[in-house]
């Protein structure tokens, strides 16, 4: 991973803290658009209005480098030309049907499109292969878009068939409801009464390092055991009534190898097929049980060592904390110095592992050293209290 794709990750990174920051609650939405902008997918936010859907999306936009934005609120009677420009009355009189795009969704590198399914199908039938293959069609003729990816929302889900093929060109679908922990509501309301305090100064990111982190993309390898596992999931997910499409499946891989390449690593990992649960689902009924099947299928070795290091640390401190026999507690502070050895050891494969359990091992290692010095110290004071008797 060359410096430039390593300094455009951390930009990424560095904008997804400060939307933290801003939108409380608003994690998933966060990680999934930055993803988005990576793999050049569509995002879909339902909810009930007031969720910041829209304004989430803006202060994400904003930090893009000299990109072109695309904002329009659709409903039943817009007209084409809303959000693809009016024909050239001048080129009509020469019996040609082109289409004046300035500042219109063809000249637009980011887009969002609120209440999408209220489209009409004129409006349907030119969407989809915008999004789809990143195409307009000018007067008949295919013209490519610099789209890079078309954020939507809308307050329900869609009912029409007609909507269904859209629907499924959207790769991450994304619930979004109102902030309901009294904590978070704190936080916002203090974000909200102080806003007018917050810096300026925010991380941006161009769209040519946007495009740098694109083919990065398929620099990121996915082995044979890791599309083993992937294929069992999506059984699983057949199993129990989820149907993934073929076309979905394929741009999954591209999600896993996005998951890996903010992560810094050059290969995906089993626990990065957890990053898939928010492209899986096409009922809100679904994402429990997908909740459900990830957390048992997919743990990975790290975390398996992780857990066992962790729950014979636990054993050893209860086991310490019963016994006064200076030599008992020895025999457990050794014990616990092979524990310390084996958690350093698995810290050197730090690359190889996934962040949660990385920062999650590094914790546990400071712990079992900050134990050992206690029994240290205990050992000594012990053996002090032996010689002076």
């Amino acid at each position: 991973m060359n410096i430039q794709v390593d300094t455009a990750i951390d930009k990424l990174n560095n904008i997804s803290k400060e939307l933290n920051d801003i939108f409380i609650e608003r994690e998933r939405v966060i990680e999934n658009s930055i993803k988005a902008l990576i793999t050049g997918q569509a995002v879909l936010l339902i909810g009930p209005p007031g969720t910041a859907k829209s304004a989430l999306t803006n202060a994400l936009c904003s930090r893009i480098e000299n990109g072109r934005y695309f904002s329009w609120l659709l409903n039943r009677t817009s007209d084409p030309a809303e959000i693809l420009g009016p024909f050239s009355i001048k080129e009509m009189e020469n019996d040609k049907f082109l289409r004046v795009t300035k500042g219109k969704l063809p000249e637009a590198e980011i887009a969002f499109l609120d209440e999408v399914f209220k489209c009409n199908e004129p409006t349907l039938n030119i969407l989809l292969p915008i999004i789809n293959e990143k195409l307009f069609y000018n007067d008949g003729q295919p013209v490519e878009v610099p789209l890079i990816t078309l954020f939507a929302a809308s307050n329900e889900f869609p009912e029409e068939d007609s909507l269904m093929a859209l629907y499924d060109r959207m790769m991450f679908r994304m619930y979004v409801d109102y902030i309901g922990d009294i904590q978070n509501k704190m936080k916002m309301f203090n974000n909200f009464l102080n806003k007018n305090n917050k810096a300026d100064k925010c991380t941006t990111i161009s769209l040519d390092e946007l495009k740098l982190l694109r083919e990065a993309l398929n620099e990121i390898k996915i082995p044979d055991s890791i599309l083993k596992e992937y294929i069992s999931l999506i059984n699983l997910l057949y199993q129990n009534g989820i149907v993934i499409s073929d076309r979905r499946q394929n741009e999954c891989l591209n999600v896993l190898r996005a998951t890996a390449l903010l992560d810094k690593r050059d290969e995906v990992i089993l626990t990065d097929l957890k990053a898939l649960r928010d492209v899986l689902w096409s009922k809100l009924e679904d994402i429990e049980k997908i909740d459900e099947i990830l957390k048992e299928k997919i743990v990975s070795p790290y975390q398996k060592e992780y857990n066992n290091i962790k729950k014979q640390y636990k054993e050893l401190v209860t086991s310490s904390g019963n016994m006064s026999d200076t030599r008992i507690i020895i025999e457990i502070k050794n014990s616990l110095e092979f524990l310390h050895e084996k958690t350093n050891r698995l810290l050197k494969q730090a690359d190889l592992m996934e962040k949660d359990t990385k920062n999650k091992l590094s914790m546990l290692e400071k712990e079992i050293k900050n134990y050992l010095d206690t029994l240290s110290k205990q050992i000594d004071d012990d053996d002090m209290l032996m010689f002076g008797a």
